[in-house]
């Protein structure tokens, strides 16, 4: 995962998911210093999906989406299309930028 290219916007942090017990390997998923979704490393050989990645949990357009990827490239790829486009500026942000001309 360390070589991984990744959408434009997009970043991770590996973190322990709470979804066994002992926890399991996944991402955080960040974009543009968003959260925006939670990776799980699936580790099933029974139903030859070990070392796919599964969506745990999305926010915001990802809300109630499951799914299952072979890499964590097509993983964050197809989360940069059910994603708000851009970061949100809030009103305090957009009134410094028009402030600072």
């Amino acid at each position: 995962m360390g070589h991984a290219r990744l959408a434009p916007g997009f970043s991770l942090n590996e973190a322990r998911i709470g979804t066994v017990e002992g926890g399991e390997s996944g991402v955080l998923v960040w974009k543009f210093d968003q959260l925006v979704a939670i990776l799980t490393r699936i580790d099933e050989e029974t139903y030859s999906t070990k070392g796919k990645w599964f969506l745990e949990t999305g926010f915001g357009l990802l809300t109630g989406q499951h799914k299952n990827f072979d890499t964590i490239e097509e993983a964050v790829s197809w989360l940069g299309k059910y994603t708000f486009p851009d970061p949100v500026l809030s009103a305090d942000s957009s009134a410094d930028a028009a402030g600072s001309v």
